[in-house]
């Protein structure tokens, strides 16, 4: 099914099967600078529940989770959902222990049930079941498997894609401390027939929050180190929109610049996305929670008008200029499109 928006200014066509998603303005060449209409792709925490791995919670969890966690219930999620406008298209849902929240299926469900938003997760693939991998595969449009331990998410991987899901993405941190092993990880996506269907391998910068408020970031020329690996040996690459600047200027010289250019797009927290709370909180993005100037997010409720209450809240219209002059203070040859976070600069490596 492929979902259309036109307007004279801003315009999509997005394909909910395959996920590809074509954006622009008043012409093909032209990419609108937000959008007026909502968010495009909800970032939604539904539970802090998270045991982490075989030796207990992540050191370098910037949530700070641990198994003493909340979960949103089905009907604060309803309540949500029911907030949200129309050009929503997906929902990326949050979640520490894959059973973190008991109403995870009816969750699945009742966004299905709006037939035109897809519901997508990211799991750390322990303690998942026969029937846990059938309800994800059967709701989810992909699922992301954090990668902690090789086997228990190679296994995850496996399953999903045997049966049937395409759209399935290893999750890895990227930090000095884990350099290594996301080197080491392109060598195991290459030869691990247990990887043989996986859609792309995802790095995610550290940001230096929570747990992970002294894990240092990688260099530049380690970036460029680890890019250049898996474009050398094919394999399919993503980052966190965080990482764009890394990404652009890591890849300038390269042959295909230009089309990365076009697929890569910078911060977008409240230009095209947005990011609940558990407790139903609006902020930026995850990052930004707790941070100065963002100790409380913004409280949806039956009565919140999303576009008027919280969109074009002067909290985040502020928040959005900031965004997008944030370039203006960037003296690299990507200038133009090398966006700041008004909250952790450190993140930007150009």
């Amino acid at each position: 099914m492929i979902r259309s928006c036109r307007t004279k200014d801003y315009n999509w066509d997005f394909d909910t099967v395959t996920g590809f998603f074509s954006r622009w303005g008043k012409t093909q060449d032209d990419n609108p600078s937000f959008s007026p209409l909502g968010p495009e792709i909800l970032d939604l925490e539904i539970s802090t529940i998270c045991s982490g791995t075989e030796h207990g919670p992540c050191k370098f969890c910037y949530k700070s989770n641990t198994p003493q966690g909340k979960s949103m219930s089905l009907e604060q999620f309803k309540t949500v959902l029911n907030r949200m406008p129309s050009n929503l298209t997906q929902i990326a849902f949050g979640i520490g222990d894959v059973h973190g929240n008991k109403e995870l299926e009816q969750i699945l469900h009742a966004t299905r049930d709006k037939s035109i938003i897809v519901p997508n997760i990211t799991i750390n693939g322990y303690n998942c079941t026969d029937s846990t991998y059938s309800i994800l595969t059967r709701n989810c449009g992909s699922v992301a498997v954090s990668r902690y331990n090789d086997d228990v998410c190679f296994n995850a991987v496996r399953e999903l894609t045997n049966r049937g899901l395409e759209q399935v993405n290893i999750h890895q941190l990227l930090s000095a401390d884990t350099f290594q092993e996301c080197l080491d990880l392109i060598d195991k996506v290459k030869t691990d027939p247990r990887l043989s269907k996986l859609n792309a391998l995802v790095f995610l910068m550290v940001k230096q929050k929570g747990r992970a408020k002294n894990v240092a970031n990688v260099s530049l020329e380690q970036f460029q180190e680890l890019v250049n690996k898996a474009l050398l040996n094919d394999i399919p690459l993503g980052f966190d929109s965080c990482s764009a600047p890394s990404f652009l200027k890591a890849t300038i010289d390269h042959p295909n610049f230009k089309t990365f250019a076009q697929f890569i797009e910078p911060c977008e927290a409240f230009l095209f996305s947005s990011y609940c709370n558990v407790d139903g909180e609006f902020f930026p993005c995850s990052f930004c929670e707790g941070e100065p100037g963002w100790e409380t997010g913004i409280k949806v409720d039956e009565d919140t008008d999303f576009l008027k209450d919280v969109w074009f809240n002067p909290r985040m219209v502020e928040w959005r200029q900031k965004l997008l002059t944030s370039s203006n203070n960037c003296e690299c040859s990507i200038k133009h499109i090398c966006r700041s976070c008004p909250i952790h600069s450190n993140v930007k490596i150009c």
